[in-house]
């Protein structure tokens, strides 16, 4: 493990926080949202994403919400939504049924 981290020495501390809001109503989509920063030695970064899943999509609620996540991204670096959306939309393809779960998001480390 502690070849696959970057930074320096054996020891490393993760802290994470994730959150999963299921709605009784299926008019309310379910939200996914997990944060994480992990220490190496001297090196310390953040990972983590958001996806959005709802039973009925609403085309202007998940037009807002990936507008929202591109603005955000854009703030610090215009190649991070669109690299950080793939990596979402990558990992919630379903090919079983060949469809995404879900209207994605974005996923960062």
């Amino acid at each position: 493990m502690a070849r696959a981290l970057p930074g320096d020495g054996d020891e490393f501390r993760a802290t994470g926080v994730s959150l999963i809001f299921h709605p009784k109503s299926p008019r309310i989509p379910t939200v996914h949202a997990n944060v994480r920063h992990i220490r190496r030695g001297t090196r310390s970064w953040f990972g983590g994403g958001t996806d959005l899943t709802p039973y009925y999509v609403v085309p202007e609620d998940a037009a807002h919400f990936h507008r929202t996540l591109r603005e955000r991204c854009d703030r610090h670096d215009p190649v991070f939504y669109p690299r950080f959306k793939r990596w979402c939309d990558d990992y919630f393809f379903l090919p079983h049924r060949n469809e995404p779960r879900g209207v994605g998001g974005i996923f960062f480390d």
